[in-house]
């Protein structure tokens, strides 16, 4: 079988080729003659030439006036959980003679804090992945308060034991808010503002040794925890 030209070729041929732009990638179409019908196919190039030629653009990322606002509510939120942290330490003296308990008792206070991390901190971040950022900042913050409000509720002597129990829902707390500095300014920054959000998230975590070191200073007979 010979084709119009005389040739003998029966297969495709290739009758032109130009640039086009699929799916914002740069390929070649291609039109040809197979059997005597017109064939178009479009061509990508190869993934070597998409990443060295440069012509996929980069994702740009759209940034809102009010992640100041949210970077300055976490920094605050952070510092008042860590504030609970050690805000029985820093007047232990005082703590300890209304309780009417030993010294070591009311390093408990502060210690829970590190035993809580030790397992929950794997299940947190697995939650943060899967809930994100919005459902982890709302549980850390919601946990804070009630761990604030039953403390206020056990201001009575005989009440150690349920100040132990807010100070560990207030420990479950910091589980949810140590993790979220570098979420809080990947979600909320552009690519050049990410290390400084991140460090201005943190800094609200360690503002509170600051204020704690002017508290522990007025106390007398407190050992600084710091």
């Amino acid at each position: 079988m010979v084709d119009s030209a005389g040739t003998g070729y029966t297969g495709t041929k290739t009758v032109c080729s130009k640039d086009v732009v699929v799916n914002g990638i740069n390929g070649h179409i291609e039109s040809g003659m197979q059997d005597g019908k017109t064939v178009k196919s479009v061509r990508p190039p190869e993934e070597r030439e998409v990443m060295l030629t440069g012509d996929v653009k980069p994702i740009q990322t759209q940034v809102y006036c009010k992640r100041f606002l949210i970077l300055t509510v976490f920094s605050l939120y952070s510092m008042v959980n860590a504030f609970q942290w050690i805000q029985y330490s820093i007047i232990a003296n005082i703590f300890c003679h209304f309780y009417q308990i030993s010294y070591e008792q009311a390093d408990w206070l502060s210690v829970v804090y590190m035993l809580v991390y030790v397992p929950l901190i794997i299940p947190a971040a697995w939650l943060l992945d899967k809930k994100g950022l919005r459902t982890v900042a709302l549980l850390g913050s919601g946990l804070n308060c009630i761990g604030a409000w039953i403390k206020i509720a056990s201001v009575r002597q005989d009440l150690f034991g349920v100040t132990m129990f807010a100070q560990t829902v207030c420990s479950i707390a910091q589980i949810f808010i140590l993790g979220l500095p570098s979420r809080v300014a990947s979600v909320w920054f552009g690519p050049k503002e990410v290390s400084t959000a991140c460090a201005t998230a943190v800094l609200g975590n360690q503002v509170r040794s600051i204020e704690c070191e002017g508290l522990t200073a007025d106390s007398r007979g407190c050992p600084s925890p710091l």
